[in-house]
């Protein structure tokens, strides 16, 4: 059986590395979330820090609280990213294949045992060729 501290332990600091990464700053996140779940950012890190502090029913309820609202911003965050994907997808894929074709072709007869040159290639061959003859 976990204890409340052991399953409270990762979530709060997913809490603090969200919120450390959207301030800039470690310690403006321990009292962002500190704010957020009622208690201090002095709370937060000493917490963490796996030092001796009472964890309340209260307190454990607000962190989870917190914790589903910042995963259910990330989901959100997530679908609109994936809407604006697919709204763009249609007219990003139309455009992508009509140019890809002909950069491939241009670039597979570049490439040193293609099929075919073409006559302007073939031409100043010859001529490269006749000259050494010579």
């Amino acid at each position: 059986m976990q204890s409340a501290a052991s399953v409270t332990f990762p979530i709060l600091g997913a809490l603090v590395e969200r919120a450390s990464r959207r301030a800039g700053s470690r310690m403006v996140a321990y009292d962002d979330v500190g704010r957020a779940i009622g208690e201090s950012g002095s709370w937060v890190r000493k917490f963490l820090g796996r030092h001796a502090v009472r964890l309340d029913a209260d307190t454990y309820l607000a962190i989870r609280a917190a914790y589903d609202r910042e995963c259910a911003r990330i989901e959100a965050e997530a679908e609109l990213e994936r809407a604006r994907f697919f709204a763009l997808g249609g007219r990003l894929d139309a455009m992508a294949s009509s140019e890809a074709k002909p950069r491939r072709m241009a670039a597979s007869s570049t490439v040193t045992g293609a099929g075919t040159t073409s006559a302007v290639v073939a031409s100043e061959m010859a001529e490269m060729v006749g000259e050494d003859r010579q």
